[in-house]
Formats: C-alpha cells, structure tokens, sequence
C-alpha cells in the first residue's frame, strides 16, 4: 500500500503523465536531475554509470532497455522529483526563522579546533573536523566524500578516505558537479559504521535509500552536509578559467576555496603560473547562468536531512579568522557527536539560533521564492518536484506580493531563454 502511495504521488507531482514514460524518464525529461549518483549506486549491476555533461551536470547514463524494477529503484531514491524534510506531518513552525531555516536539534558556531584544518577547509572546517573526529575517536571505517581530480583538475570524483590526511588533502568547497552516492557500496560493504558527506540533495537520496536497504542503514555512522547554493556546470569553471588564460591541457589544480576565510578560486598550471579571483568574483561568474534547473527549485540550501550540516557565519565575516561556521544538529545522533567533538576539543563552538543562520546566510531567502518558481513550471506545463514538510507557501507569506511576482516572471523568462521546455543537450 505504502509503495502505491509513493507512486499516485509521483503521477501527481508529473500533472498525471504517467503514459509511455516511467518515473525516472520523467525526472530526467524534465530537467529534474540533481546529479547525486543514486542511479549509478542501485543501477551498477545493469550498467548504469554518471557521465558528466560540461554544460549540463552529471547525469545517469546506460545503454538499451533497463529492467522495471531497475528504473523502480532509480526513481524511489531520486531527490529530483521529492523531497521530504523531517519536519513533515508536524505543525507548521510559530517562529519565523525556524520556518525557513528548518528544524534542529541544537545549533552552534564554531570552527575546527586544529588549525590546519581550519584554515584548509571551507568555513572553519567544521565537516572536515567532524569526519576525522569520526574516524580517530569513534572507530568508524571511512569516509565517502568528494575530491579534485588529479587527471582533470576541473571536474570532481568521489573520495574514500580513512585518515586525517586524506581528509585534509580533499578539504574544500568543490564548486563543480559531484555524485558521491557512486561510491556507497563501499559504505554497505564496511564491517564497521562510516561517514558520508555530500550536498542536500545528496543526502536527501541517501535518507531514502536507507529506508530499504538495512546494511546501509546500520553502516551510516555519521551523515553529513554543507550549505549549498547549487551547482554550477564544468563549463562554468572552464569559462572562468579560460577568463584567466587557462585551457584544460594544461590546468594542475583548481580550488575554488580556502586558505583564509573565504579564499580565493585559483588556477594552476603545469608550468607554475596561477591565477586568482576573490570568493564573490568567482562565485558570482560560476553561479550566473551555469546551475541546473533542479537548484533553482531546491528549498533545502541548508541539509535538513544530514545528521550535521555546516555552512558560512557569513553575519561573523568582519572578525577577520581563518574562518567561523553555523553548525547545525540536525538529528539526535548529530548532537551527540558534534558534542562529544566539542567536549574531546575536536570543535570550539557556542550556542546560536535559527535567528543567527536565517541573518547569516541569504540563501535560506530562496525556500521563499520556490513556490514562485514552480507556480511558473507548472504554466508551461512542466513537472515539478514535491516537497512536503518544507511548508512553502507559509514561508512565501514572507515575501510581499510584488516580489513573488516579480520571481515568477523571471522564472518564466528563463524558462524561455535558458531552453527548459527542450532536453538537455548531452554533448
């Protein structure tokens, strides 16, 4: 019965087109596609890889026709078409802030207490900290996360480490598409419980994964997850690399972050030249026209469904430190270790407030407008995703009425301009 609900709700949300394409067609059609590597992780066995689109993102690509139960799969782990905050099924919040910053078992803000890390890792370090806390002082296995590649500085890959090395040499906002669920067969395979760190939308699928995969579920010691903003192409690092006189046959490295609070986007080349832009050069470049359609709708900036998630104390920025994060329990099981870290001296942290994030970062400004943008997709007749729990439209009472306006007609100019009526191109 549970699982016939699931599917009447997907016809819904895909106004009833539910002839001649499965679910997962749907979402992938509709340019509902995060990237997050879910596919690749239930669909391994019937050749289903991520293959990245520079213009694009990553998306799930395999070859001839997949099995029902294969595509059944794909589709009840995607975030591309739902996602469910834990907050579903309770009253909706009386406090503004918590409304749009999401419910929370306690909040802080801190920094990683060793300095390398800090300084290394984005916004005081604080997942970095949290993981190799993990590994060093409750025994856990290893660590699925993402990385530069070596081969082709641009792009990401997804990392396994089990050490602090390993962590510090992957420390960093990646500014670029990632699918770390690729590699959470490592996670089911452990005899010991692991960490997992990706974007929202990542963890997002992992939570629903968990529901139906037991071994995955005991092995899942730790979710964790970042403030995202969305994510821009390959193509918007290249470009902003090509800017800066740099082509793909001879980039060394690039890091987006870091180094200093918030650190610079650099580029290196085989020869030893760089090349630097501030943090809102760059981001402002790379975030432009570059980020996939499913960012724009996402109301979960702040990974409502990770055990912790950290991001920028943007509101703390004129102090001048190596950096200073919001730190965000969103589960029991995440209070419990962002406490023990703070107690063993792997976090310094005090109590914040849902009052602090909601002045500290401008993205939660975007679980505003997301009504507005979908009201806009769904005169164009295009699917939607569904996203119970995130209580849009009181969140929307918090906008004025020309303002909403004024989003859903420049979500439907670029429904226009941008091609979302048409495929995505795959070249």
């Amino acid at each position: 019965m549970q699982n016939s609900v699931g599917i009447v709700g997907f016809a819904m949300f895909l106004g009833g087109d539910m002839a001649g394409r499965h679910r997962i067609d749907a979402i992938l059609d509709g340019r509902l596609c995060s990237g997050c590597g879910g596919c690749a992780h239930v669909g391994r066995d019937s050749g289903v890889v991520m293959l990245d689109f520079p213009s694009v993102g990553r998306r799930p690509h395999w070859e001839g026709e997949l099995p029902l139960q294969v595509k059944d799969a794909m589709a009840d782990c995607c975030p591309g078409g739902r996602v469910e905050s834990p907050a579903a099924g309770r009253p909706r919040p009386t406090d503004p802030a918590e409304l749009v910053v999401g419910p929370s078992e306690a909040i802080w803000e801190g920094w990683a207490t060793d300095p390398e890390i800090r300084r290394a890792a984005s916004s005081g370090g604080v997942v970095t900290a949290l993981a190799t806390y993990c590994l060093e002082r409750l025994g856990m296995a290893l660590v699925v996360h993402t990385g530069m590649d070596p081969d082709q500085p641009w792009l990401n890959r997804t990392v396994v480490s089990t050490d602090r090395q390993g962590l510090l040499a992957n420390a960093g906002s990646r500014y670029a598409p990632s699918s770390p669920l690729e590699a959470l067969d490592v996670i089911e395979a452990s005899d010991r419980p692991c960490v997992f760190i990706g974007k929202p939308c990542d963890v997002a699928a992992v939570a629903r994964l968990r529901r139906s995969r037991p071994q995955l579920d005991r092995n899942l010691g730790l979710v964790l997850s970042f403030f995202c903003a969305g994510t821009p192409s390959t193509a918007a690092t290249l470009s902003l690399a090509g800017s800066l006189g740099f082509d793909s046959t001879s980039i060394t490295s690039v890091k987006y972050r870091g180094d200093g609070w918030p650190g610079l986007f650099r580029v290196r080349d085989e020869a030893g030249r760089e090349a630097s832009l501030t943090y809102e050069e760059s981001w402002g470049a790379l975030a432009r026209r570059h980020r996939q359609l499913r960012c724009h709708l996402c109301p979960d900036g702040l990974g409502e469904l990770a055990d912790v998630t950290g991001g920028d104390a943007w509101h703390r920025r004129g102090e001048g430190t190596d950096g200073i994060s919001l730190i965000m329990a969103r589960s029991s099981r995440g209070r419990e270790i962002v406490e023990l870290a703070l107690r063993d001296g792997y976090l310094t942290g005090s109590p914040s407030t849902s009052q602090a994030v909601e002045q500290a970062q401008g993205l939660v400004a975007r679980r505003r407008l997301v009504s507005a943008r979908i009201a806009a997709l769904r005169v164009f007749g295009r699917p939607v995703p569904h996203f119970p729990g995130f209580f849009l439209a009181a969140a929307a009472r918090q906008q004025t009425a020309s303002a909403l306006i004024k989003e859903f007609a420049g979500m439907a100019k670029r429904i226009v301009t941008r091609g979302y009526l048409k495929p995505e191109p795959r070249d």
